[in-house]
């Protein structure tokens, strides 16, 4: 195939030529008229463009975005923002700002300096508006105080009922649980309310802190409600004040008390909470502290019948009546009336936990033993130091300083399990007096003390469940102390460190990452349904790595999008969630 050139009254005009043989001649097959040659010169820098044309090509992050963007449509929660806020319309909502903020968090958590930056490298862009006001941590600075707290408590009352409705997400066990984290605030108004000092859980108890307490649901860890207050509050203080906040909010949704069964920890239990939840009808699990129920601590691991958990681990069960406070700290309390029937006590024994108490526990007994031989250096543990320190010829100074190490720091209990011996003799080599010490394990004592560790105390007021299942339930607490990992963590959400000051605008903060970690696990608890082989952290992963590849050809609006080659197990998810047609 070629073109020729043919010659007419004076113009040459140019053919598209295609020749074959036919009986061993060569003969035209077709011609294409395709004009004049004229024309084709003046145009040719556009026919070679038409031939091999210059193209831009732009790649976005995809998967994540448009999967979690999703999300939010289904749950409406722009338009559930903006009618729980009272900004006027002018520019970008509140809902769309902080929508992006939430996202952001999901995907790329960092400073809101490069929120515009970081938008315009996802595929977001065809979700939003055009964006021509400013975007960057000023305007959040501006919005965040629209985020009240009567506000928040109407958002998450709004978006509890679409996860009822529109996920069907069982809200028959809710898990309570405070937490902190530290900033690098110094509070320099009277306003600035939220910052206080605490036990950091952290262990950064030099910096100020911020409280915060998530109630989230067995199915799926589903954030429910959050609360941010003041660091340093203890938790059974804040518990108090929100608990009949977690009632009214039941409420709200006609969610009946005796249907919801409400687990907590032993560090926010009082007085004042188990009247309230008497009052209520809720039913309740918590855990209790062991120095509560002294004269069980004796119960060894044969008096326990033996059972199985659903993840196939054995345990003991005991169950015992039992009141939940003694009369003085009835009496301390603000509620003195308060009646303290008999509860329902739950005592587990965990084999697993005793051996590793028991081996912890002769660690620590051998390293005394240790630190009191380095002590006194000595062939065969005869003491040298006495030519140069006198103090060391005295057998009590001995004995007291052996009795001091093996009780700092509050272990006077260790005397029970290590066994010493003084004695002065006569040194051979003169006349003074030398004295010698022998130390070791009290074998037959430490024995009898192995076989009381490992057991934990629960208590409820729920009139069915067996022992067995009261502990199983109580062990899904882990849902809000992973939806805690994720919150802290650096590769997800990561809600530390804070960098905003005033507490419009922590509080606001705080509300983009529990809204994240909404949008996470409920992507989360979608997919594996389908993939329950993939966890949290892998599914994160593969919807990261799907992105797309954007073509654009000069001198024209012709676009051409494409998904990038990706893994199997992102094919998987692109296909779960029919990525392709996004585009």
């Amino acid at each position: 195939m070629f073109i020729e050139e043919r010659k007419s009254r004076g113009h040459v005009y140019l053919w598209l030529t295609h020749k074959g043989r036919v009986n061993g001649k060569s003969v035209r097959l077709f011609s294409v008229y395709l004009g004049p040659k004229e024309a084709f010169i003046e145009h040719i820098d556009d026919i070679k463009r038409s031939i091999k044309p210059e193209t831009k090509i732009y790649t976005y992050d995809f998967g994540l975005p448009v999967v979690l963007m999703k999300m939010v449509q289904r749950l409406d929660l722009i338009n559930i923002i903006n009618e729980c806020t009272t900004k006027r319309a002018q520019g970008l909502s509140v809902g769309h700002y902080i929508v992006l903020a939430t996202l952001q968090r999901c995907i790329k958590p960092q400073s809101k300096v490069h929120i515009r930056k970081w938008f315009h490298s996802t595929y977001l862009q065809q979700f939003f508006p055009e964006i021509t006001t400013y975007l960057d941590s000023m305007a959040y600075t501006n919005h965040y105080p629209y985020l009240t707290e009567d506000a928040i408590e109407q958002i998450e009352t709004r978006l509890v009922e679409k996860l009822h409705t529109e996920f069907k997400v069982e809200l028959k066990e809710l898990f309570f649980d405070p937490t902190n984290f530290f900033t690098y605030t110094n509070p320099r108004r009277d306003n600035q309310t939220l910052f206080g000092h605490g036990h950091s859980k952290e262990g950064r108890h030099t910096l100020n802190l911020v409280n915060f307490s998530l109630v989230c649901t067995r199915d799926g860890g589903i954030p429910i409600m959050h609360c941010t207050y003041s660091g340093g509050t203890h938790d059974a203080a804040h518990f108090k004040k929100q608990y009949p906040k977690i009632l009214a909010r039941l409420k709200k949704l006609r969610i009946e008390a005796p249907t919801v069964i409400l687990v907590f920890d032993k560090g926010n239990i009082s007085p004042e909470v188990f009247q309230a939840l008497d009052e209520s009808g809720v039913l309740w699990v918590c855990s209790v502290r062991p120095s509560s129920h002294k004269d069980l601590a004796a119960l060894t691991s044969d008096e326990f019948p033996m059972f199985e958990l659903p993840n196939q681990k054995t345990i003991g069960v005991l169950e015992k009546e039992r009141p939940m406070f003694s009369k003085e700290a009835i009496e301390k309390s603000s509620v003195p009336e308060y009646k303290n029937p008999a509860r329902r006590l739950i005592i587990q024994y965990n084999p697993e936990r005793a051996k590793w108490n028991g081996k912890n526990l002769i660690t620590k007994l051998q390293a005394r033993i240790d630190t009191i031989n380095d002590f006194f250096k000595g062939a065969d543990q005869r003491l040298a130091r006495p030519q140069k320190f006198p103090k060391w010829k005295n057998k009590v100074a001995v004995e007291k300083k052996i009795r001091k190490i093996i009780t700092e720091q509050g272990k006077e209990h260790y005397l029970k399990y290590i066994t010493y011996d003084v004695k002065s003799i006569q040194s051979s080599t003169d006349d003074d007096l030398q004295v010698q010490y022998e130390i070791g394990l009290k074998k037959d004592a430490l024995e009898s003390h192995l076989k009381t560790l490992g057991k934990s105390y629960f208590m409820t007021n729920h009139p069915t469940l067996t022992g067995a299942e009261i502990i199983w339930l109580y062990r899904q607490q882990f849902t809000v102390e992973h939806a805690f990992r994720y919150l802290k963590s650096p590769d997800s959400l990561r809600i530390r460190p804070m960098w905003v000051h005033t507490n419009e605008s922590v509080r606001g903060y705080i509300l983009t990452c529990v809204l994240g970690l909404l949008l996470l696990t409920l992507t989360v608890r979608e997919v594996r349904e389908a993939f329950p082989e993939y966890g949290f952290s892998t599914i994160l992963e593969l919807l990261s790595e799907i992105e797309v590849a954007e073509i654009k050809f000069s001198g024209s609006n012709r676009t051409i999008r494409k998904l990038v080659e990706i893994s199997p197990d992102a094919k998987k998810l692109a296909d779960f969630y029919r990525l392709e047609q996004a585009l």
